[in-house]
């Protein structure tokens, strides 16, 4: 049986996201960790991504990140999940699912590649209607 809360990214996603800790991210992720996914305008790694977390902080509140699974080998961890947050400016929630998978490097994480349908965030907060 899996243990997904044994995992790399079970501990980013509850701590960094979940737990509102902004500190974790040197913790879990190298100084120079590449990610895909993201803004690509960002600096690499911890630094990069604490840009990108005060961005995201303040598009949306009241996130919550489900990890529903996880799989593990070697230094390899893919994570399917489920974001849930309230859009900042319209106040309406979004539900937006995705993967991420990552490579650890030092227990930490060096490479990340997310994947989440932000495309129908528009549609959820009614900035685009629906195709008939």
């Amino acid at each position: 049986m899996r243990q997904k809360e044994n995992t790399l990214l079970y501990k980013w996603f509850n701590q960094v996201w979940n737990a509102k800790n902004e500190a974790a991210i040197p913790q879990l992720m190298t100084d120079n960790a590449e990610f895909q996914g993201i803004d690509d305008s960002l600096p690499k790694g911890a630094p990069g991504f604490q840009a990108f977390y005060k961005i995201f902080t303040a598009q949306y509140h009241d996130i919550r990140i489900d990890v529903e699974d996880v799989v593990s080998e070697d230094d390899m961890e893919s994570a399917r999940t489920v974001i849930y947050a309230t859009h900042t400016e319209t106040q309406k929630p979004v539900v937006v699912p995705g993967l991420c998978m990552i490579r650890v490097e030092s227990g930490k994480i060096a490479e990340a590649w997310n994947s989440y349908d932000f495309a129908s965030v528009d549609e959820q907060i009614g900035k685009k209607k629906a195709a008939s």
